[in-house]
């Protein structure tokens, strides 16, 4: 007869492969976050055929799209593009998240395996030529998913900045063959205070600035279904820098 293992449940690392976690457990700390949100109204219906069950899509149907460059954070530097919709899950405002995009291995683990942000690798990038910033989005390399364009105009005080809670569907699918008809493992709506915060400088305004500008969702691609949500109307453009956090989230709703 063969000895048996001795690695018990109480001895696994935060994650996999548990004897060498590829991610430590939250919180994770960000800093000199450089990050762009454009807002804008979209089509409630292509917003709801995406919104899970259990979310109330805010009217008017409105998404934000994310270019990030986290110049610093425990997961390591990286980039990110968030796309959200405005919804409320019993009463409470809150960003569903359908898609994001990183081009770094450790968030995209920590993200998936923790809170169920459904993340990619993908290429993002912020610029800035003469008084315009601009993020774009690439899925393949070469194949343009989105592109943001704006100018700062106004400084934006620290009060007018509000970060909703991010809700995440978080499903895992069923190691066994259970048929057809079979749904996963797991499915739960997760909620999550990302708390970011706009930095104050030293003559004591924030660095979060707002002005003009424009989205497009460049090549449609069936893979990577971004521009569902077209853009009708640009609401709202800010670019700045922010401190936060990345804490726990809460299960909200689970689905089996």
């Amino acid at each position: 007869m063969g000895k048996m293992g001795k690695l018990t449940v109480d001895q696994f690392g935060a994650s996999m492969p548990v004897t060498a976690p590829a991610v430590q457990s939250p919180p994770y700390y960000y800093r000199n976050m450089e990050m762009m949100f454009i807002t804008y109204k979209t089509d409630p219906e292509a917003a709801l055929d995406i919104l899970p069950e259990g979310l109330e899509l805010t009217e008017p149907a409105t998404a934000t799209i994310i270019f990030a460059h986290y110049h610093f954070s425990t997961f390591g530097p990286y980039h990110e593009a968030i796309l959200g919709i405005n919804c409320s899950f019993e009463g409470q405002p809150m960003t569903y998240v359908p898609n994001l995009f990183v081009d770094q291995e450790a968030p995209l683990i920590g993200g998936r395996e923790i809170w169920g942000y459904p993340k990619k690798l993908g290429l993002i990038e912020i610029t800035q030529q003469s008084e315009q910033y601009m993020g774009i989005i690439e899925r393949p390399k070469g194949n343009r998913i989105a592109t943001g364009i704006m100018r700062t105009v106004d400084n934006v005080p620290a009060d007018d900045f509000t970060m909703l809670p991010i809700v995440s569907l978080k499903v895992i699918p069923d190691a066994e063959d259970r048929g057809e008809n079979a749904g996963p493992a797991l499915a739960q709506l997760v909620s999550c205070d990302f708390d970011v915060k706009p930095i104050i400088a030293t003559d004591g305004l924030t660095e979060l600035w707002k002005g003009p500008g424009s989205l497009v969702y460049d090549s449609p691609s069936i893979n990577d279904p971004w521009y569902k949500l077209a853009v009708e109307k640009v609401d709202n453009c800010l670019y700045g820098f922010f401190n936060g956090y990345l804490p726990y989230g809460k299960i909200i709703k689970d689905y089996l």
